[in-house]
């Protein structure tokens, strides 16, 4: 009888524990703020091009041209970028990700500090919006668009931008 009973205690442990674990599965949702997270926390062109679909990216960037598309334009404009900012920091001001499983649009508005190769510190506040959608089941981002807002009065970008 004792047997038995432990027996049935363990199942019940690990029907439980399954059951438990099943409601910590990520969702879309949590997927696509991970990745998300990832992305604002590379230091590298590599770690950057991670997060990305290379084979449908186009990015607009806040500097020229008006769009890169492609794996090969991205990787430029990112080497261009990473070659020229050192202790790179980031975070999010705000994020808000909606998804219906199959695509996924990121809002986010994102603050950057680093050094110049000319050792000046830098800074940034930017509007980025992603879209997503799976590749080999994974999220990946086909598409970024990234801005800051324009002073009209002055013509120049806004790049300390509050909420």
């Amino acid at each position: 009888m004792k047997a038995g009973t432990i027996a049935l205690g363990v199942i019940g442990t690990l029907l439980i524990w399954g059951l438990g674990t099943a409601a910590y599965a990520a969702s879309p949702k949590a997927e696509i703020m991970a990745l998300e997270h990832k992305c604002i926390a590379a230091t590298t062109t590599a770690e950057a091009m991670a997060c990305l679909d290379e084979k449908q990216i186009e990015l607009f960037d806040v500097v020229p041209p008006l769009r890169y598309t492609g794996a090969e334009a991205v990787r430029g404009d990112l080497d261009n970028f990473f070659g020229n900012a050192k202790d790179l920091k980031a975070e999010f001001l705000a994020l808000d990700v909606t998804t219906d499983g199959r695509l996924g649009i990121a809002q986010s508005i994102q603050h950057f500090t680093w050094t110049g190769k000319d050792g000046k510190p830098m800074a940034a506040t930017l509007r980025v919006t992603d879209s997503l959608h799976k590749v080999g089941g994974h999220w990946k981002i086909f598409h970024s668009h990234v801005s800051v807002p324009v002073d009209f009065a002055t013509g120049k970008a806004v790049m300390d931008g509050k909420l």
